[in-house]
């Protein structure tokens, strides 16, 4: 059975060593273990891995598969509070951010205002008037 990649190295073939299999190889050397298609030794040889490390990968494989039957809620996901918390941020900052808006338009506005009283005080033209004093 061919797993992965193999080096060859001194004309014999190599399988890849445990830390270099993806999830879905593991899980199929642990599959071989259970069904006995080859020993724990074997296994743990041709893949450098200790006894302890292959036993704990069959339990994370029975974990896995209780917690994938357990049977689960109907309906939509119920929202964790940080979701909640979150999303109340988002919608204060969106609206932050369009008070901010609206007070830079008063501001400008505001301002303008100051600008063409000042220069009424000052006897000086208008925008749009002709260049005159009054």
């Amino acid at each position: 059975m061919r797993f992965g990649k193999t080096a060859v190295e001194g004309g014999r073939i190599e399988a890849m060593r445990w830390r270099e299999l993806s999830g879905a190889e593991r899980y199929r050397v642990v599959e071989m273990a259970r069904k006995g298609e080859v020993t724990i030794r074997d296994l743990c040889a041709t893949f450098g891995v200790s006894r302890q490390t292959l036993y704990r990968a069959m339990e994370a494989v029975d974990r896995a598969s209780m917690e994938a039957l357990e049977p689960k809620r109907r309906g939509r996901k119920r929202r964790t509070d940080a979701e909640v918390r979150n999303e109340e941020l988002e919608q204060k900052a969106t609206r932050m951010e369009r008070e901010m808006t609206r007070l830079r338009q008063k501001y400008e506005v505001a301002k303008t205002i100051l600008d063409l009283q000042r220069r009424m005080e000052r006897g000086e033209p208008l925008p749009g008037e002709s260049g005159g004093k009054r």
